[in-house]
């Protein structure tokens, strides 16, 4: 259809744009791409694709992460997670997909850094989720613990908890 057309035509320009480090031109494209998956356009269709529209709002999420915009990114990453909690155990390659891992590293130092000054709830669910996607489980559970605490009742921050603790069990 038109629609899906123009939807996978936006994500391949985000995924263009991330890998060539042009991470707010991504997050507007996975803004475009967004909108395709919000309107039903067609009689008989869902009013919200939940796995389109969580890609979107992740991807998003990711690029403004890379961009350095971390309150941002938490944000559409946690909304990404409450429309669709099973993306917190969908495969990712983040260092791949940002540009390689120093980018990745410098981002991590960057948010540790902050959280020293700020000690936000945003923050700790940020490097929770980060740490989880890199395989850091020890590092992922602390920090998501302490967003957890921070943010009791947190559909995102439980979904990640659950998928690290799951995977800390072999789950």
């Amino acid at each position: 259809s038109y629609s899906e057309a123009k939807f996978n035509h936006h994500i391949q320009a985000a995924q263009d744009h991330l890998k060539a480090g042009r991470y707010y031109a991504a997050a507007d494209s996975f803004a475009l791409a967004s909108i395709y998956k919000l309107d039903p356009g067609e009689a008989g269709s869902d009013p919200v694709q939940a796995g389109g529209l969580a890609l979107c709002l992740a991807g998003r999420g990711h690029a403004l992460f890379a961009a350095g915009e971390y309150i941002s990114s938490a944000l559409f990453l946690s909304r990404a997670l409450k429309i669709a909690p099973e993306y917190a155990r969908t495969k990712i390659d983040l260092a791949g997909m940002l540009g390689g891992q120093n980018k990745l590293e410098s981002r991590i130092a960057d948010i540790k850094e902050w959280l020293g000054r700020s000690d936000s709830a945003q923050l700790e669910f940020l490097l929770g989720y980060v740490c989880y996607r890199m395989g850091r489980l020890s590092q992922a559970k602390k920090a998501i613990d302490a967003a957890s605490e921070k943010m009791p009742g947190s559909s995102a921050v439980d979904g990640v908890k659950r998928a690290i603790d799951d995977t800390i069990a072999g789950r």
